[in-house]
C-alpha cells in the first residue's frame, strides 16, 4: 500500500527557491500575480520548488496549482491526433470535449512532453500536469511507475482503458470485450459453425488479452474450435481456411478484418457466400466494398463521459475516502450484425 505523501513546509520551498518564507507565503496567496511587489522571475522559482516537492497536498498550494480552476489535464501516451490514431482516440476526445463542455470545465491538452521511443512522460519537466484539478490518461500502454505515483501522491485521475500494468488501485473506465466477443462467437454457433481462425496481431495490452481469453476460452470448452493466426500469415488464409475447415474467421481490429476480406476476395472465395468474417473491435466507419463489418460499437463518447464523471467523483472527494468508492467501471459494446458483410453468421 503507497505511503501517504508527506506534506512539505512553506519553509523547505523558501530554502530550494532561494527566498525567504514570508516571498512563499505571498506568493501562495496571491495566485492572480496582483501584488506587484514579488517579480515574476521569483515567482517562477517558487513555482518550481513546488512542483519539484511534490506540494500539491497541502490547500494554499492546489489555490496556486489552479486545483480549483475547474481544469482537466488530458494526457496520451503515444500520439493521438495522428491520422492512424484517430480511429481509436477521434471518439474518445469527442466525448471529453462535450462532457467537459456539459459540466462547464476546460480540457487542457499536454503536448509539451516529447514523443520518445514511440511514448510521452506524464511527469516529464515540461508537462504542467500541476496545473490541473485531475487528469484522464490516454493509452495502449501506460507506465506503470507513473501510476504509482499518481495513486501514491493521490493526484486526481483516471485511465481510460483497464489497466494491468500494476497493482495499484489505479481508477479507470473501460470497455468489456469478453462478453461481446462470447455473444458473437455463440451467434456463429448457432449457425452451424464449427471450425475457425482468429487474425491477430500478438499485442499484449488488456484489451488483445481479453479477446484472446474469450477465443481461447471457446476453444477449450468446445464450442468454437479456433487456430490462432498472426497478422503476417494473412496472405495463407486461403489455404489455412481450407486446410482446416474453417468456415468463419475472426479478427481482433477491424483493420485487420479488412485486410482478411481482400485476401480471401483475391483468391476468389466469396465472403460471406463461401466464408464468414467479423471483428471483435469498432466497425463503425470501416466498410469493405461497400459493405459495412460486422463487429462491436463501441460506446467510446459514454466511455469519455464516464471518465470524467468519475475524475470529477474522486476531485470532490476526499483522498482518505477514495477507498470507499467505486473506481473502476466496465462499459459492455454492442454486437452489430444487421445488413453487415457477413450475414450469413450472424442473421437469425
Amino acid at each position: 500500500m503507497p505511503s501517504k505523501p508527506r506534506r512539505v513546509t512553506q519553509r523547505e520551498i523558501a530554502e530550494i527557491a532561494g527566498v525567504s518564507q514570508t516571498t512563499v507565503s505571498v506568493v501562495l496567496n496571491d495566485r492572480d500575480g496582483k501584488n506587484v511587489r514579488i517579480p515574476a522571475e521569483t515567482r517562477a522559482r517558487v513555482k518550481q520548488a513546488i512542483e519539484e516537492l511534490t506540494y500539491v497536498a497541502d490547500p494554499a498550494a492546489r489555490r496556486l496549482a489552479g486545483l480549483d480552476n475547474q481544469i482537466i489535464g488530458l494526457f496520451t501516451y503515444e500520439p493521438a491526433l495522428s491520422p492512424e490514431s484517430m480511429d481509436f482516440y477521434g471518439p474518445l476526445l469527442n466525448g471529453l470535449e462535450r462532457a467537459a463542455e456539459q459540466v462547464g470545465w476546460d480540457l487542457l491538452f499536454f503536448t509539451s512532453s516529447p514523443v520518445e521511443n514511440g511514448a510521452r512522460s506524464l511527469f516529464h519537466r515540461k508537462t504542467r500536469l500541476r496545473l490541473t484539478d485531475g487528469c484522464v490518461l490516454l493509452g495502449q500502454q501506460m507506465v506503470a511507475s507513473e501510476l504509482e505515483r499518481l495513486v501514491a501522491e493521490q493526484f486526481p485521475f483516471v485511465a481510460i482503458g483497464r489497466r494491468d500494468e500494476t497493482a495499484a488501485a489505479v481508477p479507470y473506465v473501460a470497455i468489456d470485450y469478453i462478453t461481446p466477443a462470447n455473444k458473437l462467437m455463440d451467434q456463429a454457433v448457432a449457425q452451424g459453425h464449427q471450425q475457425a481462425l482468429y487474425v491477430h496481431r500478438g499485442t499484449d495490452t488488456p484489451t488483445a488479452r481479453d479477446r484472446r481469453v474469450a477465443v481461447e476460452a471457446a476453444s477449450a470448452e468446445g464450442r468454437l474450435s479456433f487456430l490462432l493466426v498472426g497478422e503476417e500469415r494473412i496472405p495463407e488464409l486461403p489455404r489455412l481456411a481450407q486446410a482446416t475447415g474453417a468456415t468463419v474467421i475472426l479478427g481482433e481490429d477491424a483493420f485487420l478484418t479488412e485486410d482478411v476480406v481482400h485476401s480471401l476476395t483475391a483468391a476468389g472465395i466469396g465472403v460471406p457466400d463461401e466464408i464468414s468474417v467479423a471483428a471483435l473491435a469498432e466497425v463503425r466507419g470501416h466498410r469493405v466494398e461497400g459493405r459495412a463489418l460486422a463487429g462491436f460499437h463501441v460506446p467510446r463518447e459514454r466511455l469519455a463521459a464516464e471518465a470524467l464523471d468519475l475524475l470529477q467523483l474522486l476531485i470532490a472527494t476526499d483522498p482518505n475516502e477514495w477507498h470507499t468508492l467505486e473506481i473502476r467501471r466496465l462499459l459492455v459494446a454492442d454486437v452489430r450484425s444487421s445488413e453487415t458483410i457477413v450475414p450469413r453468421l450472424v442473421q437469425s
